[in-house]
This record gives C-alpha cells, structure tokens and sequence, in this order.
C-alpha cells in the first residue's frame, strides 16, 4: 500500500498528466496481472476462505432494491469515469465489494455535516452512496452507536491495529487558533488538530470530503477567526482533495476504488484533486453552453431566458472558473446539478471560494471575482494569463450578447421596411 509520503517520484508531482489508457497499453498484461493480484489479495483479508465473496455487496443491494442490472450500469460508468479500459470493468466491480470490507474512520471537524448528510439521507440512493453507507465504518461520530470513552477507544484501536491500511476520511476545516483549542473532540477533550494529526499519520490513504476539509470552505472565510485550514495544511501525508459542497458520492467512492486497485492514491492536480474527477470545467461540458455561444442569457430570475433554460453567466454562474465534474457526474440519483436546476455555479470546488466568488447572484464583470489562478490543463495557466482567460470569457458574453441584440434591431428595421412597402397608401381604394 502507498504509505502516501513519497512526493518525489515524478508521476505524484502536481500537475503530473496521469493517464492510465496509455499507462495500460504499453504494459497491459502485467497491469492487470497486477490488479488481479492485489484484489485477490485483499479479497482474502476481507472475506477469508468464503466461496462467493460477491454475495456481500449483493446482499446490501437488494436491501435497497438495486437490481445487478443497475449495478453493471454504475459500473461501466465509473469504469468510464475512471479513464480505464472496457477490460477493468469486472475489476472495479471486485473493488467496489473489497470496499465494504476496508476498515475506515471519518472525522468530523469544522462543518455542518453536509457531506455526510448527502450520503445518509438520500431517498433513493446509488450504488455509490449505498457503498458509502456500508463501510466497515470503524469509527465516524454521526452515526456509530459508542460513544465518550468507548467511542475515542475504537478509533485508537483502528489506528493501532490496521496501521497502514485503513481509509482516513476527513469532513470539516481544522481550526488552528489557540492551538487548535475553538474545536475539541470526545470525553478526553483531545483536538481537533491534535485528531487529526495522529489519525493521519498512519492512514493507508487520506481524503479530505467536501471544501471545509480541503481548502478551509466557510469556516476559513475572512475574517477567518478560528484560523481554519484545509487537512493537507495540518499533516505532512499526501492529502486527496474531494472539494465541492457537498461533494459527490462519485468522486469519493471512485477514488477509493482507483486505490483498492493499483494499491496507492489517484494522481491528483496542483490543488490535491483527482485528475480524473477535476481535470475539465464544468462551462465546457454544460448542456447550456451552446446558448453561451449563442449570445442567448438569463437576465432576470424568472425571465423568457430563464423558462428557456438559457445560459446563467449573466446571473452569476461561476462554469467557467470551476474545475469538477457536476455536469457528467450529477447529483440526486445522478438526474441534476445546480445549473440544470436553474441556478448558476457558485465555484464551491475551488480554493476561498466564499471570498473570492461571491456575489454569488450578481453578473460575473459586476461581482469583481478574485481568482489567483485557473488552469487551462488544470495547472498549466498561471496567474498572468488569468486576467486573459477571465477577460476572454466576459468580453465574449459582452459581445455575443450585444450582438444578439444588435440583430434584433436590424430585424426590427427591417420588418418596418417591408412592411412600409406592403402597406397602402392613405385614400386608396384595395377593391379596385
């Protein structure tokens, strides 16, 4: 397992271009040699000698209705998702069942719980939320029946016992004011900076879920009283970075299958996330992009624009400075996303974005967006090109925009032209 500490080798630097469809075609036999191997591996610490090992993950299936059909289309589609070949999708089915078995322990910080929320109160959940629901949960305060003393015992005991291996998920910003004092945690009074650093630093692979966790989210927004950080500032580990608020059971599960599989963490961004969820802007790939090219925005909640689903960058919507994959891994039983629901992007999956995004409602040229750096190729644009790029995306919404309207009025004119023509003249006779 990756004891995620080795930052050095070239393909874990930041801004590093994984990609596994070339990585398997060079080596394809022994990849999958590989894969099979570990997975066999894990299968027999998991579930010992049992012959069927998949009636796990079947089992807590049909608790929730999900037929095989449905669980072979989330297959495919994380399979897709992952940028692994057609060949790996009964492997990512295999991983998917060895993740129900991992030991894990979720801490929450600093927050308001809304990732766990979105997992647990789900009315219809995917295979991804009901495999979040089902794991080997050793120790995450919102839902385990210990608690005080007995509670505090059981993730020590996690941490002593699976050193190296368990999964280390972590909700929530770390207050570090007052030597982390503005938050402290069980019957021992113990930190949350103090929890954080100890569980950390025997973790297989750490994950930071939501903004809060990842860049510091609301609680780190000026003033910033408590001094709250993001995980990867607490801890000298490798941290993946889940941001979004929430952030989607996809990205989360995915991630963790893609570490059950090759045995070490994703490749991951300047900004700690997985390449594979954060590498495209959620503009490109927005259904209502091809109004933005048009000139074609919603101008007033409520307006025509609005009932005809058109673009929202005049309303604020914050697509193009945001990197995540809401627009092809949605929400709500993978049927929605803020912009098909009607309301614009808020960026909540980039670094401050309460500071630097908000006004959240406000066209984007009045808002005054403060963004130190987006990536064309996720790293590769600096902040000298920024003001380009930004500039760019707003100077052709001006234009499009006052193009649109300009067409308008040389129809305008035009129909009164024809209609001029057409029209008769004042006394004569049409009978005639």
């Amino acid at each position: 397992m990756d004891n995620g500490n080795d930052n050095r080798s070239k393909e874990n630097k930041p801004g590093f271009k994984w990609d596994p469809l070339r990585f398997i075609a060079k080596n394809p036999d022994e990849t999958l040699k590989k894969v099979d191997g570990r997975l066999d591996k894990l299968e027999k610490e998991c579930f010992g000698d049992k012959k069927d090992k998949n009636s796990n993950l079947k089992n807590i299936f049909d608790v929730y209705g999900v037929t095989r059909r449905d669980f072979l289309k989330w297959t495919a589609f994380l399979t897709s998702a992952l940028m692994l070949p057609y060949v790996f999708k009964p492997r990512v089915a295999r991983a998917a069942n060895i993740l129900t078995r991992t030991p894990f322990i979720w801490l929450d910080m600093a927050d308001c719980m809304g990732n766990t929320e979105a997992f647990i109160r789900t009315a219809h959940p995917t295979p991804a939320e009901i495999i979040l629901n089902y794991v080997s949960v050793n120790y995450m305060e919102s839902i385990m029946a210990p608690a005080g003393y007995q509670a505090e015992t059981r993730r020590t005991e996690t941490v002593k016992k699976y050193k190296g291996k368990y999964i280390l998920v972590v909700e929530g910003a770390i207050p570090t004011g007052m030597n982390g004092k503005f938050l402290t945690i069980g019957a021992k009074g113990g930190t949350g900076l103090e929890i954080a650093k100890e569980t950390a630093k025997n973790a297989g692979v750490i994950i930071a879920v939501g903004n809060c966790a990842s860049y510091g989210g609301i609680p780190a927004a000026e003033p910033n009283p408590t001094s709250a950080v993001g995980l990867s500032s607490v801890t000298n580990r490798r941290v993946i970075n889940i941001p979004a608020c929430p952030a989607n059971p996809v990205n989360v599960v995915g991630t963790l299958v893609e570490y059950i599989l090759i045995g070490k963490a994703p490749q991951i961004d300047g900004l700690g996330r997985p390449l594979w969820a954060y590498s495209g802007r959620l503009h490109d790939n927005c259904y209502r992009r091809g109004h933005f090219e048009a000139g074609e925005y919603v101008r007033h909640w409520g307006d025509d624009g609005a009932k005809k689903q058109y673009c929202l960058y005049m309303m604020g919507c914050k697509g193009p400075f945001t990197w995540n994959n809401c627009t092809t891994a949605e929400y709500n039983q993978d049927i929605s996303f803020p912009m098909r629901a009607g309301h614009g992007c808020i960026g909540c999956s980039q670094p401050a974005f309460w500071d630097r995004m908000t006004p959240f409602e406000k066209p984007n040229a009045d808002a005054k967006i403060i963004i130190p750096g987006i990536e064309a190729t996720v790293d590769e644009f600096g902040v000298g090109l920024l003001g380009v790029a930004g500039a760019g995306i707003a100077a052709h919404a001006i234009y499009t925009g006052v193009k649109k309207n300009k067409n308008k009025e040389n129809r305008k004119d035009k129909e009164k032209k024809e209609s001029k023509k057409t029209a008769p003249k004042n006394g004569s006779d049409d009978s005639k």
